[in-house]
């Protein structure tokens, strides 16, 4: 079985956190119209604690490890608008090996994403990064392009910190929807925990 037939049948979304004031999670009643049902779940991360505390909220990709970089051609999500979408938070870690075993790390994060409102809904925005960006992204890492994905995974590490006064100047978490990744053309829809299958 190709790498790309394997993670096309097998991709699964994990959420968790670790440390506390932290919660990564399914919540019903809080998102778009799922792919099935009608729970309407989104994608919770939340990080309630300062920035420089060493904790957050996450969502694994399970079952893209091997996958040729190449082939990885998108990678979106919708987020609420009354979340926090900043430069380094939400964002994809995406973990490569390029074939002499160097393994590097490349950030795409929120606010760097092409952004486009989801028809309809005003208050969800979608943020998007297709090949172009994405190879762009490793080629300014030094990626080699026959590197090969170890890890993929949503990461959310910015807290509430506050300015002079004590003004809270960001939001501390974040409803996600519709997470997809995309291999060969072919997206993976992640609209709830029922899009893990059996």
């Amino acid at each position: 079985m190709s790498p790309i037939a394997h993670a096309d049948a097998g991709l699964k979304l994990r959420p968790g956190s670790f440390g506390p004031n932290t919660e990564g999670a399914w919540k019903s009643k809080q998102g778009r119209p799922d792919s099935r049902g009608n729970a309407r779940f989104a994608l919770f991360l939340q990080k309630n604690t300062l920035t420089a505390e060493f904790v957050a909220a996450y969502a694994v990709v399970d079952n893209i490890e091997g996958t040729p970089v190449s082939e990885l051609t998108g990678l979106s999500w919708e987020h609420r608008t009354d979340g926090h979408c900043g430069a380094g938070a939400p964002r994809w870690n995406l973990v490569v090996e390029d074939p002499g075993g160097i393994s590097h790390t490349v950030f795409l994060g929120c606010a760097t994403a092409d952004h486009l409102e989801p028809t309809g809904d005003p208050n969800w925005m979608k943020d998007a990064y297709d090949a172009t960006a994405i190879q762009a992204a490793l080629l300014a890492a030094g990626v080699d392009p026959g590197a090969t994905i170890t890890q993929l995974y949503v990461l959310f590490d910015e807290g509430t910190d506050t300015a002079t006064g004590g003004l809270i100047t960001a939001a501390g978490f974040v409803y996600l929807d519709n997470i997809t990744v995309e291999l060969g053309g072919t997206p993976k829809v992640f609209s709830s925990p029922g899009d893990n299958g059996s």
